[in-house]
């Protein structure tokens, strides 16, 4: 027992001594700078930052998966490590091949996987006859936008939840409490936000970050950067909503009366609905009165071109 701890820590002083996977990890590192760097510097950039976001995504999996890869080839091979001449590139070697493999499993599943999970842990239905205006208005705007064919399902709920996912499919769900306590004018101002996340992807990203941010829990990047990017993206279909339906007062109020309402959503949408938990750096959501401070602006901007 005594010499395989001797084994083990020698390898593991051989391995991160060695040049080899040193430099993967600062690598890695300094592309992850990089990619921070530019995010940093380009604030006016949504749809960039969201790219930037993705990619810091992948290189946070790699990363990680190297270091644990790293940890069991240094315990499982340790007299191969610390005693061999190639015993640290056969180690670093089959890191970084584990790490690409688990990375490509894991990037692929969450995205095909991931929104059908999602949608599977909400009970939806369709649109019945007296909510056949809600699809007559859902309908048109997808023509207007160009938009891909999106599903509309209802959620027998008495909280007021909106929110789109897409995966294999394009999905926006609303709740029946949503119906019920908002004016027509608000319901139709808050799908139209939901179909401006589909066009603009946010509604693909935002389930990818949101399954890959349960698993990566204890990654700084998607603590920090990943809220930042939802909060700027919300400000975006906000503001696409108000100029699409030409009433971005009716938006602000309905985002009023949600956030007046609603008292917690279940977790599998907490990162997804409309509303959410705000007032800190690690809030997806911006603050419902800075949302319609914004958008009341909007209306005046919008009003005085008329």
């Amino acid at each position: 027992m005594a010499d395989l701890a001797e084994h083990i820590w020698k390898a593991l002083g051989t391995y991160w001594s060695s040049p080899i996977p040193l430099a993967i990890l600062f690598g890695t590192l300094a592309c992850i700078g990089t990619l921070v760097y530019v995010f940093v510097t380009n604030a006016r950039n949504a749809k960039l930052r969201v790219s930037l976001l993705t990619g810091l995504y992948s290189l946070s999996i790699f990363f990680w998966t190297f270091v644990v890869s790293s940890l069991t080839f240094c315990l499982s091979i340790s007299t191969t490590v610390a005693y061999k001449a190639w015993g640290v590139p056969l180690a670093a070697g089959g890191a970084v091949l584990t790490s690409f493999v688990l990375s490509g499993i894991v990037s692929f599943v969450v995205w095909r996987r991931g929104a059908e999970r999602l949608l599977r842990s909400i009970a939806t239905r369709t649109p019945r006859a007296e909510e056949q205006w809600l699809v007559d208005y859902f309908s048109l705007v997808g023509r207007f936008e160009s938009l891909p064919h999106v599903e509309l399902r209802i959620a027998d709920d008495p909280k007021p939840v909106a929110m789109a996912v897409s995966g294999k499919r394009h999905v926006v769900v609303v709740s029946t409490g949503l119906l019920a306590s908002l004016e027509r004018d608000e319901v139709e101002s808050v799908v139209t936000h939901e179909l401006m996340h589909i066009k603009n992807q946010d509604s693909r990203f935002k389930v990818f970050s949101t399954v890959l941010s349960r698993f990566m829990f204890f990654d700084p990047f998607s603590k920090f950067l990943d809220p930042a990017v939802h909060r700027e993206r919300e400000y975006l279909a906000d503001e696409m909503s108000g100029r699409t339906t030409g009433k971005p007062g009716s938006l602000a109020s309905a985002l009023l009366k949600i956030h007046e309402k609603a008292t917690g959503s279940p977790k599998a949408i907490a990162g997804l609905s409309i509303v959410g938990r705000e007032g800190s750096v690690f809030s997806r959501f911006p603050p419902v009165r800075e949302r319609i401070s914004r958008l009341l602006v909007l209306s005046e901007l919008l009003h005085r071109t008329t």
